[in-house]
């Protein structure tokens, strides 16, 4: 078993070993680490597991960054991207771990952190730990049924039921606009701050169209009231899963529920597309409003950890 550092030569291989798995997420997927890459400006560390005949058997994903107690490892970087070991093989995951272990044992680390998979919490197994912190993997999972839409209204809390009502009565009208990454930008800055968030950077949104596909990979979901646009989404594919990635709205629009539209007219296009996921995103165990409205939609609790190694006290 070689192990291998994930480059442009393998990366055909890596993607290839993603889509056989039905857990794999758009975080792992080698044009993520690309963005995340060049908006970070951090360095590609990514271990892949190799047998004799050229085939990926298992994957670590993972970055490194040069700070100022030392290097800092993250399976995966950016606001908790999901990594962890991968794949089956008992013995190339093992040959994984000990690599990994041997990267941590080097000059000059400072820490690692392993952030687990909600579609396959074991991802961490058997690595260095000195700090873990929880999430609440919240999931939705997609009806196969030629009347998705339909049988989603049926999975969601009548509460739910009855904002994206509505939002139809209300005149919401949603489309599919992947022009609107301006719109979804200003806004999503505006609401991270009336939160007392962080907001993604302007790049990060600005390098999504050179590294994914409009239409294919991504497509951002715009309501319109009297066509003016007061929300919008922006949902990621990969494999099988739908990523709710970055929703916005207007704060004047709020109780239109013109969100509320977006996200089922959204889910219902990925059901109907063949996803078998549409992915809320991690949970901090504090957020109860978060929480309670993410459950709303039908979803299923899968809860992670992060694990953090400190080598530098």
């Amino acid at each position: 078993m070689n192990i291998e550092i994930l480059s442009a030569s393998s990366a055909a291989r890596y993607e290839e070993f993603l889509l056989k798995r039905p857990e794999t997420l758009l975080y792992h997927s080698y044009r993520y680490h690309c963005l995340i890459e060049e908006l970070l400006a951090c360095q590609q560390e990514t271990r892949l597991a190799i047998d004799e005949s050229g085939t990926v058997r298992a994957a670590f994903p993972l970055m490194s960054m040069r700070g100022p107690y030392g290097t800092a490892f993250n399976s995966l970087p950016f606001y908790g991207s999901n990594g962890g070991l991968l794949g089956d093989d008992k013995t190339a995951r093992a040959a994984l771990a000990l690599a990994y272990n041997e990267l941590l044992s080097g000059p000059g680390v400072a820490c690692a952190t392993v952030v687990e998979n909600p579609l396959s919490p074991s991802g961490a197994t058997g690595l260095p730990v000195d700090l873990i912190d929880e999430r609440i993997g919240q999931l939705t999972p997609l009806p196969t049924a030629e009347n998705a839409a339909t049988a989603l209204m049926s999975m969601y809390h009548q509460k739910t039921r009855n904002m994206v009502r509505k939002a139809e009565k209300g005149g919401v009208a949603v489309a599919i606009d992947n022009d609107a990454l301006d719109f979804v930008l200003d806004v999503h800055v505006q609401n991270m701050r009336d939160l007392g968030g962080i907001p993604k950077s302007d790049n990060f949104f600005l390098l999504v169209p050179k590294y994914f596909q409009a239409g294919i990979d991504y497509n951002i979901y715009v309501a319109k009231i009297e066509n003016v646009r007061v929300a919008a989404l922006l949902v990621f594919y990969y494999n099988k899963s739908a990523e709710y990635f970055t929703p916005v709205v207007l704060e004047a629009f709020r109780d239109t529920q013109a969100l509320s539209g977006i996200i089922y007219r959204a889910m219902s296009d990925a059901a109907r597309s063949g996803f078998r996921w549409w992915n809320w995103g991690g949970t901090w165990l504090s957020q109860d409003g978060v929480y309670r409205f993410k459950s709303r939609w039908g979803t299923q609790d899968k809860p992670y950890r992060y694990y953090t190694h400190i080598k530098n006290k």
